[in-house]
């Protein structure tokens, strides 16, 4: 068993303007199966299209709204919805408010989580 604060880990932010921060709750060792990692997205910030490798991703809203975008289809997301982004699926993601939204990321297997590790700590 592990237990993490997210308060007891580097928190990283994307090389991007405006970009999230992350902290990555699952350390290498818990698993090699799945991470978890806590994403906040700035007011009004916005990521480009990406995808995220090997890994399948569950995204989970804890604050905020967010945009998710998938193939010219805009999916709104808030606390209480789910989205699940299956291996290769290129998305972005935006914040349209102006407070900073929340999600929990879940990443299996977690090898995209682990690239985060180039971000710079905060």
């Amino acid at each position: 068993m592990h237990v993490t604060h997210a308060h007891e880990v580097p928190r990283r932010r994307a090389p991007i303007a405006n970009g999230p921060a992350v902290s990555v709750l699952t350390p290498d060792e818990a698993s090699d199966q799945v991470a978890v990692m806590r994403m906040e997205l700035p007011g009004g910030a916005r990521l480009p299209e990406h995808d995220h490798g090997a890994s399948e991703i569950v995204l989970v809203p804890l604050s905020g709204a967010i945009e998710l975008r998938h193939e010219g289809e805009e999916h709104p997301l808030s606390p209480g919805s789910t989205a699940h982004i299956g291996k290769g699926e290129r998305v972005s993601l935006a914040n349209p408010g102006t407070e900073a939204a929340t999600l929990m990321v879940v990443a299996a297997p977690p090898e995209f989580v682990r690239g985060l590790d180039a971000w710079p700590v905060e």
